[in-house]
């Protein structure tokens, strides 16, 4: 027997490629401005704690310099020499507080209350349930 040539059908028609390529590109398309949007979503989400960020470190500075003013002023000069370094203008007389140190003692302990059972007569106590009412005088 000879051979004969039997010849198979393709997988997939040209057709069948081309609509294929075609998804294929649109899903691609797709992802890309889709991830385009995104970016540009995000573009304006830091504005605001980074402007937040900006005035807090204003007004640091502006501290800052006024306190570097301070610190460069004969008034900071003054109060450093007589605070900290010990120093005395003329006619000035050094003051230094002692502090005592006592430790306080316990308050005395309350006086007992007195037992109104101790002193009481069964009578007394018959009387106050029965009657309501205070207690004869003898």
């Amino acid at each position: 027997m000879g051979k004969k040539s039997v010849r198979q059908r393709p997988l997939f028609s040209v057709a069948q490629v081309l609509v294929l390529l075609a998804v294929l590109a649109t899903l691609f398309v797709a992802l890309q401005l889709n991830q385009r949007a995104e970016a540009g979503r995000q573009v304006g989400s830091g504005q605001e704690s980074l402007n937040n960020m900006v005035s807090f470190e204003e007004t640091r500075q502006v501290e800052l310099q006024a306190t570097y003013a301070y610190v460069e002023s004969d008034d900071f000069v003054a109060a450093y020499a007589r605070d900290e370094a010990g120093q005395l203008l003329p006619g000035e007389k050094r003051v230094v507080p002692l502090i005592i140190e006592v430790t306080p003692t316990p308050p005395p302990p309350p006086p007992p209350t007195p037992d109104p059972a101790a002193n009481a007569v069964p009578w007394q106590a018959w009387w106050q349930l029965l009657t309501d009412a205070p207690q004869p005088t003898r």
